[in-house]
């Protein structure tokens, strides 16, 4: 049994949404790293990560994270990140500075809108 979850679509040719859900810890990061990793910086585009459906944010899941993003970054890419009402994630976010280098929305509409920016 995995205690994570990750489903991806390609909204656009350059637009991407990865749907992470469940624990991001040291056991549920090791499951899906690699291939968030891939989908997430393996070529430049614009990627929404959507978190609404995770349950635990760890340092390992926040490192996963903003290591992709940065890589994406220097590709020429961007990553926003999508919380919904999810608090807990959004708190966590917030309180370790992430918002301050990656967006964090609370929709579709406006992570896209921030993704086009």
């Amino acid at each position: 049994m995995t205690s994570t979850s990750l489903e991806h679509e390609d909204l656009r040719e350059d637009l991407r949404r990865i749907r992470l859900g469940g624990r991001l810890d040291m056991v549920g990061v090791g499951e899906i790293e690699l291939r968030f990793t891939s989908l997430a910086a393996s070529k430049p585009m614009r990627v929404l990560v959507d978190l609404t459906g995770v349950s635990f944010l760890a340092s390992v899941g926040l490192r996963c994270i903003i290591h992709s993003a940065r890589a994406q970054e220097q590709k020429g890419g961007r990553m926003a990140l999508l919380v919904g009402d999810n608090t807990l994630v959004r708190s966590t976010l917030e309180t370790v500075g992430v918002s301050d280098i990656i967006p964090v929305c609370s929709d579709e509409a406006s992570a896209i809108d921030a993704l086009s920016g």
